[in-house]
């Protein structure tokens, strides 16, 4: 498995150069979207041809909603350094916003306690070969298998209760489009809606740690998603069940992240609020965030 994963990354390597140093040369343009594209085309197919049989036998359970539900998050901060004002505003977000449903933010010494995560996954997050992004991806849909409920990245900005459209389905996610950072993703992970037993997010669950069972190393930082694309392209339930579900753009949850260190407007805000019942944010940001007048100082209360 090592070699075949060496070279695939190998493949992956050459073959985006190559049709980006082709665009170029055709064009003057290095052709960044047909890279990435190809990129997803050869993951997928790896997948589909190491990881998809985990999940060829897996059948529909059954739909249980536990009471109340619950709206799971993540944050361990590291020893020494401080929860980014950011995160705290996001996190408290969410808690004005939970309606009938538990709000749980989980760290790394409490999260075992609702998660049954395979042991080789706890060893190699452990060690520092699954880091702490693709980790909680596994998280993320362990608790949701066992538990059912929604996962909020915990830069998750809420402005509004989770919509009906959303809490009726048995899964949801938000879709990228041609207007995404990274289109080639298929769907954006930091907002998911599972109801216990849900087929969509056990098989990819399961896809998943199959995955790591193997694998020592992710092969790309959408690896999780690129997953997910993996089993609607080529598992028949799974796009039966993909395309029954209501399909909405991340687009409505990204109004604000690209505004954050911009000076705030009362007028913009209330347009930002309507777009979505939350925006991602990021606490990635290198300097500007001490400015009182941005968007970034009204979500951490500097205003």
């Amino acid at each position: 498995m090592s070699y075949s994963r060496n070279l695939t990354r190998f493949y992956i390597n050459i073959s985006v150069l190559a049709t980006r140093l082709i665009g170029w040369l055709q064009t003057g343009d290095l052709q960044k979207s047909k890279g990435e594209s190809l990129k997803a085309k050869i993951l997928t197919d790896y997948f589909a041809h190491h990881y998809l049989s985990a999940v060829e036998m897996s059948e529909q359970k059954e739909i249980t909603v536990e009471t109340p539900e619950t709206i799971w998050q993540f944050w361990d901060q590291p020893a020494g350094k401080k929860t980014p004002e950011i995160v705290k505003s996001s996190l408290e977000s969410v808690r004005k916003f939970t309606g009938d449903f538990e709000h749980k933010i989980l760290n790394n010494t409490t999260f075992e306690n609702e998660t049954d995560l395979p042991g080789y996954v706890l060893d190699k997050f452990k060690k520092g070969r699954i880091d702490y992004t693709h980790f909680s991806d596994l998280l993320r849909l362990n608790l949701l298998k066992n538990h059912g409920g929604i996962w909020l990245d915990a830069t998750g900005y809420m402005t509004d209760l989770l919509p009906k459209y959303i809490l009726d389905e048995d899964f949801f996610v938000f879709l990228t489009d041609e207007t995404s950072t990274f289109p080639y993703s298929f769907v954006q992970n930091c907002f998911i809606r599972a109801k216990k037993g849900s087929f969509l997010c056990d098989v990819w669950y399961q896809m998943c740690v199959e995955f790591w069972k193997n694998e020592t190393k992710t092969l790309d930082y959408f690896q999780h998603q690129l997953i997910f694309k993996t089993l609607i392209f080529n598992h028949p339930d799974a796009k039966i069940l993909f395309d029954k579900m209501p399909h909405h753009s991340e687009r409505e949850t990204h109004q604000l992240i690209g505004k954050l260190l911009q000076k705030f407007d009362a007028t913009e805000w209330e347009r930002i609020q309507k777009a979505s019942f939350f925006q991602k944010t990021t606490y990635k940001i290198a300097s500007g965030t001490d400015d009182p007048s941005t968007y970034f100082s009204k979500l951490c209360g500097k205003r």
